[in-house]
């Protein structure tokens, strides 16, 4: 494990998980609180007072515990059940730590998100062609705590699905903005099964969302 002990003072810790995050305690008062000595986490845990707090990135290493003061990130596991050579060999990861005022609903998701998918150059040489539209095929408009995190060809036609969640417990309306004109769209379960229709109106995609509601369209652009 890699420590943290930081100038923190919370009862409970909060961790990303698929969609949304979980809190625990940041004690072992009961039995309970014991046996959950360790946390299975994604991209970041962090540890929040009234003003400030510390969050923890990192781009492939799951485990966490938070004791007290002290943010805890499992690197190696090497169990010898059910494989005695788990996590033998040589291992690349990056973890970071993230200072921040306020409590983890500010930069933390956008600063895990750019750790796990940064930007990359590439050299290209002149050539013809047309520029590429500024504009990106999709971007939620209006609603800072929604995250599209999805954008694929659907699995049966040469429609667009749109993955979308609440990331920080809220409620609001969500407008989503594509680069060209909506000619349908439907709302749709992950299997991509046609839910119900859904609102549109030139080349906007417009619902409400719940907190840390995970919401899925199929969209046919004109």
């Amino acid at each position: 494990k890699v420590a943290f002990p930081v100038e923190v003072h919370a009862a409970r810790a909060t961790y990303e998980i698929a969609f949304g995050v979980i809190e625990r305690p940041t004690h072992r008062n009961t039995s309970w609180d014991q046996a959950r000595f360790e946390v299975s986490g994604h991209r970041w845990a962090d540890l929040s007072e009234t003003g400030y707090g510390v969050a923890v990135l990192n781009d492939s290493k799951y485990g966490w515990d938070i004791e007290g003061n002290v943010i805890r990130l499992t690197l190696l596991r090497s169990p010898e059940d059910p494989g005695p050579n788990a996590d033998l060999g040589e291992h690349r990861f990056t973890y970071s730590l993230l200072p921040h005022a306020g409590v983890w609903l500010g930069d933390v998701l956008a600063e895990a998100h750019a750790l796990n998918a940064p930007l990359t150059a590439v050299c290209e040489p002149a050539h013809e062609g047309d520029l590429p539209s500024p504009r990106a095929l999709a971007v939620v408009r209006g609603a800072p705590s929604v995250v599209l995190d999805t954008v694929k060809r659907a699995e049966d036609n040469d429609e667009i699905v749109l993955r979308v969640y609440e990331a920080l417990g809220g409620r609001m309306p969500v407008t989503i903005e594509m680069h060209r004109p909506i000619a349908s769209a439907v709302e749709c379960n992950l299997l991509e099964e046609e839910v119900a229709p859904a609102e549109h109106e030139f080349n906007r995609l417009t619902f409400r969302i719940q907190p840390f509601e995970v919401r899925t369209f199929r969209v046919r652009l004109g």
